[in-house]
């Protein structure tokens, strides 16, 4: 009895010494992000980088936006992301700035196809790196919730989703079940549009319109005025601003397209429809009203 209480006893003091060791220590903990790759942190993000504006809205609706130090050129929303230290974009990166910022953790946008280009600099430079590229509208409301466990918002991400998710449902229900209009997506002048596989893509879908180009393998192409004739669609969004749309709708056969006959036209916000985040929502629900006419 004497020496089990004695074995007993060390292994309290044992445990009382790692206890008061612990603290200073940090535990690693390995998460997978949105390509399949690992990402092992120390600990809770203290400081993070954005290297795109979905995450950069994600973070913040997250309510972490004073652990956000920098963020792409081009997280401009919310306000408060255009007060953060910019440092750069996809194709011109300022890795002494982003370095000097000392982030504990870089977000990415890529996909396991298309890794980020920033990517590499990251593994080089031993910056825990979470890329993730969703390209439907359930696979945003998954990867918000994924990052919110990497950052340590777990259920601000739950709550975050489950108000989406309402949102769309509330859309869902409002769709008509029989025809789905046709619906070409103008992402600029130049007639670049999306194909199958694209974000915005799912979005017409989920609004209950019919991407009117189906037949490709493009996420993202330019067409000819004369398919889009023949294509004829009933519904065009327009992602760019109607005093810089001259171009598109200057183009010889415009007219005779049956939704400019029909005034079927609407431009629509890029900030809602082309972000993979927490304006998701707002961007199917823009969409499904135009769908309709209004």
């Amino acid at each position: 009895m004497r020496r089990a209480f004695k074995s007993i006893m060390a292994v309290t003091v044992l445990l009382l010494v790692l206890v008061s060791v612990l603290p200073g220590c940090e535990r690693q903990v390995t998460f997978t992000d949105g390509t399949g790759r690992p990402v092992t942190l120390k600990g809770v993000p203290k400081r993070i980088v954005s290297l795109n504006p979905a995450h950069t809205e994600t973070l913040f609706a997250l309510g972490l936006g004073d652990k956000v130090v920098g963020v792409d050129n081009y997280s401009y929303w919310p306000a408060e992301a255009q007060k953060k230290e910019k440092v750069g974009d996809a194709f011109n990166l300022n890795l002494e700035k982003l370095v000097a910022l000392k982030p504990d953790l870089v977000v990415l946008a890529g996909s396991k196809d298309r890794p980020p280009s920033q990517l590499k600099d990251m593994e080089r430079l031993g910056i825990p790196a979470y890329v993730s590229g969703p390209s439907t509208v359930k696979e945003v409301l998954t990867e918000i919730e994924a990052l919110s466990k990497v950052v340590g918002a777990e259920k601000q991400g739950k709550d975050l989703v489950a108000k989406m998710q309402k949102e769309l449902d509330a859309v869902a229900q409002a769709v008509p079940k029989d025809a789905r209009p046709k619906v070409f997506f103008a992402v600029d002048g130049d007639l670049w549009t999306v194909g199958p596989g694209s974000f915005i893509n799912d979005i017409i879908s989920t609004a209950g319109g019919q991407n009117v180009i189906q037949d490709v393998k493009q996420q993202y192409l330019q067409v000819s005025m004369e398919d889009l004739l023949v294509r004829d669609p009933d519904v065009i969004l327009v992602a760019i601003p109607k005093d810089q749309a001259v171009s598109l709708t200057s183009r010889p056969g415009w007219s005779n397209l049956r939704a400019v006959r029909t005034g079927k036209v609407f431009f629509v916000n890029p900030d809602l429809t082309s972000r993979p985040g927490p304006s998701l929502a707002g961007g199917v629900k823009e969409v499904a009203s135009y769908l309709k006419g209004k």
